[in-house]
């Protein structure tokens, strides 16, 4: 940063007085003695005219490197979903298996609900109390939760993760509920066309809460392979023998497809499929690729996993809202610990291309 600012002919008061913080801040982010925020890193980077990762991202932290590993095939496979590997040491070698990008898989659960009274569960469990102190629930519709469970993992962190996936409507629901810590959500507003705050301010009322962001992805019309149906928008879903797949009512997806066939005048029971819904971004990808629909609205990454044809439409912010009272747990200081760590973010993107320029800067604060 020290090189980029000499560039510049700028002296450290004047691009500290720029970027809203003292020279003495500024010295110590050049020396390396003070991790700066998002906020200050974003403002810093605009001044400089640099991007955030070339100013402050380690050559050294989150770098990739290569390894060699067995491998049970002669060739590397052509489509960048079905190149994902996991690794391990098995018999004192390392190897390379294929990791499939999304798959229908059996998940673990804390224990069995026994007995429901009065909105009071009786559960049968092998937990413990610091095992289920140390749980983080996230209510929404973001696949990559699975990078946040595994980042934890990999530190050893006492932290689990576990998802509960649901549009973004059930999602602020599920946390005004007080059923999980966080919700994340990406719902637009159609008359300002900002994100989320609307929203979760209508949802939360005065009930003290942060808004973090996660990152931003794209939002299209994901499309059998090849799209040889040739669907270019929303217009082409009103097509004679074509049938989409939908999500449920409440979420971002839903609210988007609505929103567009409201534009262009179409009703949405002329839209064949338009009632057959499914929750969740990946299963709407999976529909598609198995034939059942030609067209539905999800985010990239899930389209890529199947290998779909895909329509970007817009880019969106996916937040996370949480209660302020719940961000001294140890669940949530971990959630905030990784969406702060610069190597966290940079895992995210390159493994499902999200824009995370901005993850774990506080966006809001509400009530």
């Amino acid at each position: 940063m020290r090189r980029a600012r000499a560039a510049r002919r700028l002296n450290q008061s004047e691009l500290a007085h720029r970027a809203g913080i003292s020279r003495q801040a500024l010295s110590a982010i050049e020396t390396g003695l003070y991790q700066p925020s998002v906020a200050v890193a974003l403002r810093l980077a605009h001044e400089l005219g640099e991007t955030v990762e070339k100013l402050f991202g380690s050559d050294k932290e989150g770098a990739q490197q290569r390894v060699e590993a067995r491998w049970a095939d002669e060739e590397v496979p052509a489509a960048a979903a079905q190149r994902r590997v996991a690794l391990a040491r098995v018999a004192g070698k390392v190897v390379a298996v294929a990791q499939p990008a999304s798959h229908l898989a059996l998940t673990p659960a804390a224990g069995m609900l026994e007995r429901v009274r009065r909105k009071r569960a009786e559960v049968a469990t092998f937990r413990l109390r610091n095992e289920i102190d140390s749980t983080l629930l996230i209510a929404g519709c973001d696949p990559s939760v699975v990078i946040l469970a595994d980042w934890l993992a990999r530190r050893r962190s006492s932290v689990c993760v576990v998802p509960l996936s649901c549009s973004s409507s059930r999602a602020l629901d599920v946390l005004v509920e007080e059923q999980a810590h966080a919700a994340g959500v990406h719902l637009r507003d159609p008359a300002s066309g900002e994100y989320n705050l609307a929203s979760m301010r209508r949802a939360l009322g005065h009930q003290p809460s942060i808004v973090v962001n996660f990152a931003r992805w794209e939002l299209g019309l994901a499309t059998g392979a090849g799209n040889r149906l040739g669907i270019r928008s929303f217009a082409d879903l009103s097509r004679a023998g074509l049938h989409i797949v939908n999500r449920e009512a409440g979420s971002g997806a839903r609210a988007a497809l609505d929103e567009g066939l409201s534009k262009l005048g179409l009703a949405a029971e002329k839209i064949a499929g338009y009632e057959t819904e499914v929750n969740g971004h990946l299963e709407v990808a999976a529909v598609i690729a198995s034939g059942q629909a030609d067209a539905g609205v999800t985010i990239r990454v899930a389209a890529e996993a199947y290998g779909l044809g895909f329509i970007a439409l817009r880019e969106e912010r996916y937040d996370l809202a949480i209660r302020e009272r719940e961000s001294t747990t140890e669940p949530v200081k971990a959630l905030l610990e990784a969406l702060n760590s610069g190597r966290f973010a940079r895992e995210v993107n390159q493994l499902f291309a999200y824009d995370t320029g901005q993850m774990g800067k506080v966006i809001a604060r509400i009530g």
